[in-house]
């Protein structure tokens, strides 16, 4: 679909709107009729909205939409001046180490944000080092062994669930929810366990998982990236490396030959001219092939005589 040169004034708001945006998402200010225009010129997607087991289109939504740009809408604000690079998404494990917020007074739970849930210092090291790859731009998601990707303000109560356990997230869970995430479009940098880089990677295949060696290992490499920007940088090269390496290429040019679709074409129209009225498939040969009579004389006349002697019988008082 080919990109329009301008837009109307609203649906072009909006796109250069959700340009500024870390996950390109387009703001809910705008009404129905300018989603639709982003929709329907693919500029823009609507992330599936999933409740009991269904998921519900557009029109039956009743809060707004969540809708975001495609590569088709960075491509328009970049023609209109504005900078859209591909976000900047950044994975880390959860921890097993946990606040425990209590209860309250009524004897339930209480929740916490994911970002306050979990306290293990590795994971505290980890989402340090995310900070700092996200100080420019980007987004944190957090696996978790319960729930998958999770945000940090996300509130979430206490679980004691672990990667294998019969409550554990899937892997079929995951790959659902990244690509809801649409995180096939964006640079992606996993940290964390092994048990967690493979399940993300499995999932989104071009993701960048820079740690390396043990997990004191993984401590040193994350005070680096906090400490200087050179880390930090080279890994986002190397995930953008990786993201172009695992795109899909554009669909093949048909090579010179054969015209079958041309060729199909001109041998429909050599038959319609032979018989400008086709026989309808569904309709009966025999049917379709009898031509029509002209009505019989005699039957003519025997029903004329039968209307003439109804109108000339008297009627009873």
């Amino acid at each position: 679909m080919p990109i329009p040169s301008k837009l109307a004034a609203k649906p072009h708001e909006a796109v250069i709107a959700a340009a500024g945006d870390p996950n390109h998402q387009v703001p809910n200010r705008f009404n129905a009729r300018t989603y639709q225009i982003l929709l329907r010129e693919g500029l823009a997607y609507m992330r599936p909205f999933t409740a009991g087991g269904r998921t519900y289109r557009y029109e039956e939504l009743f809060g707004p939409p969540d809708i975001h740009l495609t590569a088709a809408g960075r491509a328009y604000a970049q023609q209109h001046g504005v900078d859209t690079p591909r976000r900047r998404i950044v994975v880390i494990s959860d921890s097993t180490e946990k606040v425990d917020p209590g209860t309250n007074e009524a004897g339930r739970r209480n929740a916490l944000p994911a970002g306050e849930l979990y306290c293990g210092r590795y994971h505290r090291l980890l989402h340090a080092a995310a900070d700092a790859l996200t100080a420019e731009r980007g987004l944190i998601y957090i696996v978790s062994d319960l729930h998958g990707f999770v945000e940090p303000n996300r509130m979430l109560l206490y679980y004691d669930v672990r990667l294998g356990d019969e409550r554990s997230v899937s892997a079929s869970t995951i790959r659902d929810q990244a690509r809801r995430l649409a995180l096939d479009d964006a640079d992606v940098i996993v940290l964390g366990e092994r048990a967690h880089i493979d399940l993300i990677t499995a999932a989104v295949p071009h993701a960048l998982a820079p740690l390396t060696n043990s997990v004191v290992g993984h401590r040193f490499q994350g005070r680096a990236v906090g400490e200087d920007d050179e880390p930090a940088k080279s890994w986002w090269e190397q995930a953008g490396q990786r993201f172009e390496e695992h795109r899909e290429p554009p669909p093949a040019t048909p090579r010179a030959g054969p015209n079958l679709d041309g060729d199909r074409i001109a041998r429909t129209a050599a038959a319609r001219a032979e018989d400008p009225h086709p026989r309808s498939p569904l309709r009966r040969p025999e049917t379709a092939a009898t031509p029509l009579q002209p009505p019989r004389p005699d039957l003519l006349s025997s029903t004329s005589n039968r209307t003439a002697a109804s109108r000339s019988r008297p009627r009873p008082a």
